[in-house]
């Protein structure tokens, strides 16, 4: 599946790359040769062409640019092309071209993932690309051709869960008491999402991006969309708390099966309130980090947090984030209670691999 996905991508480069070269305007890559009041680029067609450098904005215009790094031979680019003033097409190097430093970066992590993780990692990373593939495939052409982000996402996130617990953990009784838990708790936080984005009044159009979509694609519903977004960000979250408390319960009820659905449950959730104490530290910390830049607009501009959380695109962060969050910590003890109620008795037979202890009891009993 990976290499499809890797023979995918690279035939549609090569035809982005066929037709950009037919454009009238576009983007090419390159790399320099040689500098001086402009760039010499030979493109990847072999073709050298004299390339306008990207220069700051005048001094008394009132606006300021970041001091950017000069470019040096050598250096791959993007140049942008387009029809000068007599006709003849112009060139101007417009950035950095950085798909060869995420090729490297996601090779190593692959290698550092296999050799640490072996098997199991690799399995992870076929299903978080086949989970990729989805969304690109499915969820956002779907979502463009005027489907309800919600449905959408639910029915593409139904099939991202069986990839990611599965397809990555193997089947087991464990993992569809994972599965069900995880379902249960985006069913739950979708409810939260819609309630509270009515409440809040979020149109969706609290980002560039949306108004860009907006312009664009009318028919997107944009609250929807914000949702979707929601479901599909939380997802790797979810079904890493859900697995453990499940695992957490079998094994619980292998070892002592006198225990019933109240002692299993009480124990368990001894684990899942340390796991959910932290989680929220982490998930607050995450997004902090990732709402940094916000942090800093806010502040340059000496808004009041009573001010600030009136603008939509802080609110939709807000609702997101804490909604969220309320869904992961939900899943503990939905996921506990269904565990619970199937795995008491320890009736349910062990499948190899399923827990250290259970290898030997995989012959009497059927799994799913």
């Amino acid at each position: 599946m990976f290499v499809l996905l890797v023979l995918g991508v690279g035939l549609l480069c090569g035809s982005l790359c066929s037709a950009a070269a037919q454009s009238e305007v576009g983007y090419v890559d390159g790399r320099i040769v040689a500098l001086g009041e402009r760039a010499t680029v030979e493109l990847s067609d072999g073709r050298r062409v004299e390339a306008l450098l990207p220069t700051p904005l005048p001094e008394g215009t009132g606006m300021s640019t970041p001091q950017l790094p000069d470019y040096r031979v050598g250096e791959r680019v993007e140049v942008y092309f387009s029809p000068g003033p007599d006709g003849a097409r112009q060139y101007a190097v417009s950035d950095w071209v950085r798909r060869p430093a995420l090729g490297w970066l996601v090779g190593l992590f692959l290698l550092v993932s296999v050799l640490v993780g072996r098997l199991k990692v690799l399995r992870a990373f076929v299903a978080t690309t086949a989970c990729l593939v989805i969304t690109v495939a499915y969820v956002v052409p779907s979502i463009l051709a005027g489907g309800s982000p919600v449905v959408v996402s639910l029915v593409g996130v139904g099939g991202m869960l069986v990839l990611a617990i599965y397809f990555v953990h193997g089947v087991s009784w464990s993992t569809t008491a994972a599965l069900l838990g995880t379902l249960l708790a985006i069913v739950v936080t979708m409810l939260i999402g819609i309630f509270f984005s009515d409440l809040a009044h979020l149109t969706g159009l609290g980002s560039d991006e949306a108004l860009l979509i907006a312009a664009g694609a009318a028919q997107v519903n944009l609250e929807g969309l914000l949702l979707a977004g929601l479901l599909i960000g939380a997802l790797g979250a979810l079904t890493d708390v859900t697995i453990v408390q499940a695992s957490v319960v079998r094994e619980l009820s292998h070892v002592n099966p006198a225990f019933g659905l109240r002692d299993l449950y009480r124990r368990a959730m001894n684990v899942g309130l340390d796991h959910i104490g932290s989680l929220v530290d982490t998930l607050v910390l995450a997004y902090t980090g990732a709402a940094l830049p916000l942090l800093v607009l806010l502040t340059l501009n000496d808004f009041g947090l009573r001010r600030a959380l009136n603008f939509e695109f802080v609110a939709a962060e807000v609702v997101t984030t804490v909604v969220g969050s309320i869904g992961l910590v939900l899943a503990v003890p939905l996921t506990t209670l269904i565990a619970a109620l199937m795995f008491r008795g320890d009736k349910l037979a062990l499948k190899r691999g399923e827990l250290e202890l259970g290898h030997g009891h995989t012959h009497d009993k059927g799994s799913p």
